[in-house]
């Protein structure tokens, strides 16, 4: 893990400098073990990169150079196959510098040009310089575990960065809010990319890569998509042996490490598997770390505990205490720039802060939910079935209309029940969305809705609704909310979290399992469960699935409460028209049934406070949030 950042002058384009040196401040945290700088002699490219050594240590410093080729890398991340893919090239006989992962990829473009990206199994983002043509290549890994930003500047230049701040830091692009991304963020939970909630800065999505030209042309290709395994077996059995198989070799690639690695266990399915298949794949105990918050309603120690003992982990719980998200709420709008309405935000960081104590790679299940259909919104309701049983003139011309004047949302819910039966990517949508019309008016927003991305991905998608929803939470919530949350809380405390679930090969895998032996009876992870039964003790088989539980209700009614509302409804706030302060004061009424839709409304707000009206800083705020609701 590390952080790039560069500035790339097409030929005719307005001369610039980047502040590099004030990139490379604001992305320290994403690279404390190392530092290094590279500018063209016409100065038409000039980068910088922070490194957190993991593989490597001794020559593995960043850019690379090739100077024969005339090529200049940086790259984020970890290519895992290296070994294999350096052993491939010795006939080549590229002249490493190093031992290391990245500088395998100079060696895969002199080969095979830009189709060198379809090699690699990893977690990357690449920024490839080629002198001779003047030309950039920007490539991000296929789900999109790391990320990577870009902006053009008024002059033509392109300016790029792990990071959306280290582009600001820059010097040369100011942070202004693009309100289409603010109604987009209501409507989804995240800004769906290639937008972000800054006019001009964009994502570069997931599996592909970005060429520009020594004329600025730039061109977006994608080379890789999830789509099923073509020759996956026939048999239940056989997927069985398969996918385990794959999940085998993925975490025998991503032990590789020159630094201590731990696996964080907790008492489910997705990380109880992990420790199954990784703990003979390595020469001493396996080092496992359960987290244990205090006062919680929730314990799996107990199970964790059944799974590292079963396999000889060195066992280690964690105890955190639940602080107030009053304390750290600022600075992780700083880490993440864009606002993430899953509030499992802060227990992530604290979570990845105790780990960095111990370790500096920390493997994770994430990813196992969208692979083996571990969300309930994958499947109808028990109350929209039998509603759905009454009449449809019943429904729409009479109970529907009726609730509508009565109750606005509990009518919306009604009818969203007909979604699963059509572009179940609506069904998705409108399952995870917070901020639907009814309630967009009930807080006084003048934003309209947009588009629900995941309709236009389960149309994408050729197959069974089911896989289809699964590719849409592969291609949208996955890499905007789940992988983004990962990136920013690990890289805030200098670890690297491995997602073994997300090899490209296991993905498309899972996505060729027919529904019915996926969820056999409609159960979810069914094929999962039937395989971790070889594997995992019966007691962690049947817990229930449990995600990280956010003691926010508590934290409102506990005095969170007061601080939202100054915050929120400050004359300069309200003035956007995002909401009212009528329409905070109603979400504050019932601090049980809105905690989490004021939260998001929380972080909007910090995000537009730290980065647009704050002044930018390569360090986060030390401030509690407190100091925001007295400023307001």
């Amino acid at each position: 893990m590390c952080g790039l950042a560069g500035l790339f002058i097409p030929k005719g384009a307005a001369d610039a400098r980047a502040d590099i040196a004030a990139m490379m401040a604001a992305m320290s945290h994403r690279g404390p073990d190392g530092e290094g700088r590279y500018e063209s002699e016409d100065g038409r490219f000039q980068a910088g990169f922070v490194r957190l050594a993991i593989i490597d240590l001794d020559t593995g410093d960043q850019p690379f150079v090739d100077r024969d080729a005339g090529r200049v890398l940086m790259g984020n991340g970890e290519i895992y196959n290296y070994l294999e893919l350096r052993d491939e090239m010795r006939a080549r006989d590229y002249p490493y510098t190093s031992q290391g992962d990245i500088e395998v990829v100079l060696a895969l473009a002199r080969a095979y040009g830009d189709d060198f990206v379809h090699r690699l199994n990893g977690m990357y983002a690449l920024a490839l310089y080629e002198s001779g043509s003047h030309r950039l290549l920007l490539v991000r890994d296929r789900l999109g575990v790391k990320p990577l930003y870009w902006a053009r500047l008024p002059g033509g230049a392109i300016l790029f960065a792990s990071e959306i701040k280290v582009l600001f830091a820059s010097g040369l692009i100011a942070p202004a809010i693009d309100e289409s991304a603010v109604s987009a963020y209501l409507a989804h939970g995240f800004v769906p990319g290639p937008a972000t909630l800054f006019k001009g800065v964009r994502k570069l999505p997931s599996g592909r890569t970005m060429e520009v030209d020594s004329g600025g042309e730039v061109r977006i290709r994608r080379y890789w998509r999830p789509a099923p395994e073509p020759s996956f077996p026939d048999a239940p059995e056989a997927m069985a042996d398969h996918l385990i198989a794959l999940l085998r070799d993925s975490l025998r690639l991503q032990l590789r490490s020159d630094v201590p690695v731990g696996v964080l266990l907790s008492g489910g399915i997705d990380s109880g598997l992990m420790v199954a298949l990784a703990a003979d794949q390595v020469e001493r105990p396996l080092e496992t770390f359960t987290v244990r918050f205090q006062g919680g309603d929730v314990d799996e120690s107990p199970l964790a505990a059944l799974v590292a003992a079963r396999y000889g982990a060195s066992h280690n719980i964690l105890d955190l205490s639940a602080e107030s998200a009053a304390a750290h709420l600022p600075k992780l709008a700083w880490y993440c720039e864009e606002p993430l309405n899953d509030a499992a935000l802060l227990p992530n960081y604290l979570v990845e802060s105790e780990l960095g104590r111990h370790v500096k790679v920390a493997l994770n299940g994430t990813g196992g939910d969208e692979l083996f259909a571990g969300y309930g919104r994958y499947f109808r309701l028990g109350v929209e079935r039998a509603y759905l049983r009454l009449p449809a003139w019943t429904r729409t011309a009479l109970i529907e209309p009726a609730a509508a004047r009565l109750a606005p949302m509990t009518a919306w819910k009604l009818a969203r029940a007909a979604a699963f039966d059509g572009n179940r990517g609506t069904y998705l949508h409108d399952h995870a969305c917070h901020f639907p019309p009814p309630m967009r008016a009930f807080i006084g927003c003048r934003l309209a809705a947009g588009d629900k991305v995941q309709e236009a991905l389960f149309d994408e998608f050729e197959g069974p609704a089911q896989t289809a929803s699964l590719y849409a939470d592969l291609n949208a919530y996955l890499p905007e909310d789940l992988l983004t949350l990962l990136d920013r809380t690990s890289m805030a405390v200098s670890v690297e979290a491995r997602v073994p679930f997300l090899d490209h090969r296991l993905v498309a895998a899972a996505l060729a399992v027919p529904p019915a032996v996926r969820t056999p009876g409609g159960r979810q992870k069914g094929l999962q469960r039937a395989i971790a039964a070889r594997f995992l003790p019966d007691a962690v088989l049947d817990a229930p699935k449990r995600g990280f539980v956010s003691p926010l209700p508590a934290w409102l009614e506990a005095g969170l409460a007061p601080l939202i509302r100054s915050v929120l409804t400050r004359p300069d706030t309200l003035a956007r028209g995002w909401w009212t302060a009528q329409g905070i004061g109603r979400l504050l009424a019932r601090p049980r049934d809105h905690a989490y839709r004021l939260y998001s409304l929380l972080m909007l707000e910090l995000a537009v406070r730290v980065h647009v009206e704050g002044a930018q800083t390569s360090t986060p705020p030390t401030e509690p949030l407190e100091a925001f609701a007295d400023a307001a």
